[in-house]
């Protein structure tokens, strides 16, 4: 085009750019911004807008605040947002508060990156407050946000604000498409109410091999193994097509009801009936089903056998079921491989232990508590949450932060006090 003399307009760049950005092509997007400079574009807004985007999808954030500062009276309500998402994207999440703060206008846009924003950087409380503000203001959501919002709540298991979004889709009357549809149900699953989860699955018109997916696997983890199967068999009636999620929740149902057979059936299926390759999930369930079955020589050989090489979540699985069943032999070599793959997992000693101590070798299990203490300096504290009116409270074993501190420790003192009068013994073995 440059060759026939022929001028480009705004529109030839903003085109540019965009295929610079499919690319990644750094070097070809400068070569173009420097086009756009000698024509005398800079000033469009449209491709200052795409010079933006183009530099922030290359990771160049630096670059794309020279170009949204370069003409403060040339930007609209797309200029913020490149510029916010761009700083979102670069994990400078108060660099974007900032800019959020200073916007003259807001878009929906604008709320679902921040929102996403506060998100993807674990500020989960940052980003609910985000959405109750943005809903006091009256902006009407997306369903890019409402399916985010509905997929924290499901992973935190925060069931109140799942109830918001969903009260929030019934009070605006906005259309429960099936990505809203699947994200209720996994909501409701995972919060633990899987009766509330499966009258929402059995309203919905439209279903696709995710909402099914997310069905199966929830009532799989609520020990409703009978149902999982037998909505695994309507799913097939109905013409879809299994994937690897799908075989995980139907394998989790065989595994959590103790189903051998049917653990043996549907794993054979999953590789010939639909040429599904077994990845690291499947025989984690599959060695849960054979290690609580007592039937540990036939798990070490599926593992032995596997295409992949094991996790040590899969050997400690067996080691528990070592220690459940009295194999000490095998444990003890289950155990000292498992130290030996993952030396500063304080969880494998304790195990090793464990096994050790169910067949009384004391000796030992004061050997591997030594071997711990030597070699393991201190534990990272894993922390827990819980959601009360509306707020999430977070806690870490033996912190004294939370302003009802004092009340928490007198509340545990009462508990520790009223087990042994209720007649309740502590189990020590």
């Amino acid at each position: 085009m440059r060759r026939r003399f022929l001028t480009p307009n705004q529109h030839t760049f903003t085109f540019l750019l965009h295929a610079c950005t499919k690319n990644v092509n750094n070097h070809m997007g400068v070569q173009v911004h420097s086009q756009i400079i000698k024509l005398g574009y800079a000033c469009h807004v449209f491709v200052r807008n795409a010079l933006i985007h183009f530099y922030c999808e290359c990771s160049c954030v630096d670059s794309s605040k020279k170009v949204f500062e370069e003409d403060t009276l040339c930007r609209d309500v797309v200029t913020w947002n490149s510029m916010l998402a761009g700083f979102v994207r670069s994990g400078e999440i108060r660099s974007a508060e900032k800019m959020f703060d200073e916007m003259p206008e807001r878009d929906v846009v604008s709320w679902s990156t921040m929102i996403m924003g506060y998100f993807q950087n674990g500020l989960f409380e940052d980003g609910l407050e985000c959405f109750r503000e943005m809903r006091e203001k009256g902006v009407r959501p997306n369903e890019a946000i409402l399916v985010t919002l509905l997929s924290i709540s499901a992973h935190l298991g925060l069931l109140g604000y799942g109830r918001l979004v969903h009260s929030t889709v019934e009070d605006l009357r906005l259309p429960v498409t099936v990505r809203i549809g699947a994200g209720l149900v996994d909501m409701y699953a995972k919060c633990g109410y899987v009766e509330e989860a499966r009258v929402l699955f059995d309203g919905m018109v439209k279903r696709d091999v995710w909402t099914w997916n997310v069905m199966i696997c929830g009532l799989a983890s609520h020990d409703r193994a009978r149902d999982a199967l037998e909505l695994f068999r309507r799913f097939i009636d109905e013409g879809f097509v299994p994937g690897s999620v799908t075989f995980v929740g139907v394998l989790n149902a065989c595994s959590r009801a103790g189903l051998v057979g049917e653990g043996r059936y549907y794993f054979k299926l999953m590789v010939d009936g639909y040429g599904i390759q077994p990845e690291m999930e499947h025989y984690g369930c599959m060695v849960d089903l054979l290690a609580r079955a007592g039937l540990v020589h036939e798990a070490v050989r599926l593992i032995e056998g596997m295409a992949v090489a094991p996790d040590p979540v899969m050997w400690a699985t067996l080691l528990d079921a070592c220690k459940l069943h009295g194999f000490v032999e095998m444990g003890e070599k289950i155990g000292n491989k498992l130290i030996e793959l993952d030396p500063n997992h304080d969880g494998h000693y304790v195990q090793l232990a464990g096994v050790y101590a169910n067949a009384r070798k004391w000796e030992d299990v004061v050997r591997i508590r030594g071997l711990m203490g030597e070699r393991i300096a201190g534990k990272v504290a894993g922390w827990s949450l819980i959601e009360v009116q509306g707020r999430v409270h977070r806690f870490v074993a033996g912190d004294r932060v939370h302003e009802c501190s004092l009340d928490i420790y007198k509340m545990l003192e009462i508990i520790g006090l009223r087990i042994p009068e209720a007649g309740l013994l502590t189990e020590t073995s």
